[in-house]
């Protein structure tokens, strides 16, 4: 299916914009413009995206903007449960989102996309927010969670091709760089996420990153 780059409420966000902008004539051809070109970029992609609208995502309480593209794919498992039904993945990512917000004081959920071992990839914050997955490292990488603990066991064919996927979809739509880096969360932090299991099969990937992680230099006042 082909994924947007504006979310329902980002797009209901611009149009509030644009039609606040339209009382200027002066800027109402640069929002245009703009507009065109965002579209322009939104390439096909081969994998089902859900949407925070469809799963029933809470509104943020706060963002701060993604400059794309970026250089790093961060992978994650979630340590929590498993879900393999699209219908057992949303109750999971509303519990999970709740748990971000109400106990760990996020502005969100953390990740910027979570996929089930359904096969779905479920949009967290998006490819255009920064996430709240791996301090320092956030503005310059994509945190993307698999559901479930993986340390036994490696995610299932569903969820791994839905990921491979999704990376490819990234680099199409220029949100991540061709060259970009993969690491597993426990590459630039103390843990063990992504799990034992699927941490070896990432490892074999080609965008894998056998060298040390180097640490950008800042990061962004809210998670």
């Amino acid at each position: 299916m082909q994924y947007l780059i504006f979310g329902l409420q980002t797009q209901i966000l611009v149009i509030q914009h644009f039609m606040q902008i339209v009382q200027c004539q002066g800027r109402m051809f640069v929002i245009f413009l703009f507009l065109c070109i965002q579209t322009a970029l939104c390439a096909a992609c081969n994998v089902t995206i859900i949407s925070r609208d469809d799963w029933g995502a809470r509104a943020p309480n706060d963002h701060d903007h993604l400059h794309t593209p970026v250089t790093v794919a961060l992978i994650h498992h979630t340590d929590r449960d498993h879900c393999t039904t699209k219908a057992a993945c949303i109750q999971e990512l509303q519990d999970m989102q709740n748990f971000h917000m109400n106990n760990q004081s996020h502005s969100d959920i953390m990740y910027n996309f979570m996929i089930g071992e359904d096969g779905n990839v479920y949009e967290g914050r998006g490819w255009n927010t920064v996430g709240g997955h791996m301090p320092y490292w956030n503005i310059v990488s994509l945190g993307i969670a698999v559901m479930g603990n993986f340390q036994r066991g490696p995610p299932n064919s569903a969820a791994l091709g839905a990921l491979q996927g999704l990376l490819t979809c990234l680099v199409e739509n220029h949100k991540l760089t061709p060259d970009y880096k993969l690491y597993g969360h426990r590459d630039v932090g103390h843990t063990n996420c992504p799990g034992n299991s699927f941490y070896d099969v990432i490892k074999t990937w080609s965008h894998y990153d056998t060298g040390k992680p180097v640490l950008p230099t800042k990061t962004p006042t809210r998670f």
